[in-house]
């Protein structure tokens, strides 16, 4: 608890999403290149280096919110050695059913009946560091009711959230280049206001791979 306290955003949680590692379902547009082993690794390297990246920013508690799969044990899955090694098993949680719009908005609803914002954050998303999701901390604690970070490919990194809009996750187009254009529309739509920061990157490309060999501290994939 006093940990918690010397943070800058102690009421704030930051949700780190992340699919269980398993070969042959993950990082799936790259396996091609890569291979299902390389993938595989790549994977857990991503949610490694992002994870204990934002932890060494001590902002505000952060959380794996986990994808555990089809055909997987869901003990085994949110208990995983890549996430129990780097996390504290009581702050593990398993994402529900559904698309990627359903299960990010019930993260949020769940979060948010215990902190006061909530910023969700992919785990293939290494180009968001500590200093990106202060700002986005920062915008929630002054006021803002929703923060983005928008992706290079039409998506985004990060959504900072103190409510949860049912437009923002329900039939959207995810993985979608068209994403983050059909969400501003969205909101304009229904009369929201929104912060945005600059645009960032993610792994989902084979042209994404040098960044990220560029990136993390143990040369190349």
């Amino acid at each position: 608890m006093n940990e918690k306290r010397k943070m800058p955003f102690p009421e704030a949680v930051t949700a780190v999403f992340a699919k269980t590692p398993r070969r042959g379902a993950v990082k799936t547009r790259l396996q091609p290149l890569l291979g299902e082993e390389g993938a595989l690794s790549l994977h857990k390297s991503l949610i490694q280096f992002v994870f204990r990246n934002l932890e060494a920013a001590a902002l505000c508690p952060l959380e794996f919110w986990v994808a555990v799969g089809d055909g997987a044990l869901e003990g085994d899955s949110l208990h995983e050695e890549v996430f129990a090694s780097i996390c504290n098993v009581k702050d593990i949680y398993k994402q529900a059913d559904g698309d990627l719009g359903a299960r990010m908005a019930d993260c949020a609803r769940q979060v948010l009946q215990r902190a006061h914002s909530v910023v969700l954050v992919g785990a293939d998303c290494p180009a968001v560091d500590g200093a990106y999701l202060q700002q986005a901390l920062q915008h929630l604690q002054d006021g803002a009711n929703i923060v983005f970070g928008p992706a290079e490919d039409g998506g985004y990194v990060l959504l900072g959230l103190r409510q949860v809009p049912d437009c923002l996750f329900v039939d959207m187009p995810w993985g979608s280049e068209q994403l983050m254009q059909i969400t501003r529309e969205r909101m304009r739509a229904a009369g929201l206001g929104w912060v945005e920061l600059e645009p960032r990157w993610d792994v989902d490309r084979p042209e994404d791979l040098p960044r990220w060999e560029a990136l993390r501290p143990c040369g190349p994939v």
